[in-house]
């Protein structure tokens, strides 16, 4: 499998105020822009995050931002007069490339959206443990766009694996309407056969990851950050108890 792609960094265009991270946009080298995420600003545990449901993602058929890793030359974010550019230190950072003309998905656009594509980012969200796309008629931050053919792109993933999340804790989903479908034995079979496939790749996607992501001291392996590979592994193995499919 070939590794991510790695960019050079060339211009810190300007920090989004949305989000509780405010990633930077950045130029790279090629004149492309991306949304960015440092290790010392949103964490290695989000950026392990969103590497691991980007490439997951992918393979379960969700129309997943492409991405890259982010390297800055050197003296870039220490001259940088950008406040907060030391976000973007630490390492490489998870770039995620922006699509000209993309808007956010709007509550009316949802119905639009296909069931089968509305079922798979339901099931994938609630398999990592991603509750970070609500909407509803008042307000939300549902992190899915629109691009400019009308086709849903997805993104922002620096939440998932949250211990904390429930798989019943899913009601104020952007396609929670869908909780009903994927009771339906077929569709289980289906789509269960789908993400068991994607997640039989799952050693070759840990070794997509930077060592500098994955343990505090990247010369220790009894460093690594946590929940750790195998916790979130073992997370996933959920996919094959029945009270997985019972609790949706």
């Amino acid at each position: 499998m070939p590794c991510p792609r790695t960019v050079e960094a060339a211009e810190i265009s300007h920090r989004s105020s949305q989000g509780t991270l405010k990633p930077f946009f950045v130029r790279d080298a090629q004149g492309d822009m991306y949304v960015v995420k440092g290790v010392d600003g949103a964490g290695r545990q989000a950026l392990i995050a969103e590497l691991l449901c980007a490439e997951l993602g992918r393979r379960c058929g969700l129309p997943v931002a492409d991405y890259a890793l982010m390297r800055f030359p050197e003296g870039m974010l220490e001259f940088s007069t950008l406040e907060g550019a030391s976000d973007l230190s630490g390492g490489l950072a998870f770039a995620s490339k922006v699509i000209p003309y993309c808007r956010e998905l709007t509550f009316d656009q949802v119905k639009e959206v296909s069931t089968e594509l509305q079922m798979r980012v339901l099931l994938f969200d609630i398999w990592v443990s991603n509750e970070d796309r609500y909407l509803t008629e008042q307000s939300g931050n549902v992190n899915l766009l629109v691009d400019e053919a009308g086709d849903l792109v997805v993104i922002d993933h620096n939440l998932a694996f949250d211990p904390l999340i429930g798989i019943g804790d899913f009601d104020l989903h952007v396609f929670c309407g869908q909780r009903q479908a994927l009771r339906d034995l077929e569709v289980q079979a289906r789509l269960s056969s789908a993400f068991d496939t994607a997640l039989a790749d799952w050693d070759s996607i840990v070794d997509l990851l930077p060592d500098e992501w994955v343990y505090w001291d990247p010369e220790d392996d009894s460093t690594e950050v946590t929940p750790t590979l195998a916790d979130r592994h073992a997370r996933l193995q959920r996919l094959h108890e029945p009270t997985f499919w019972r609790d949706i």
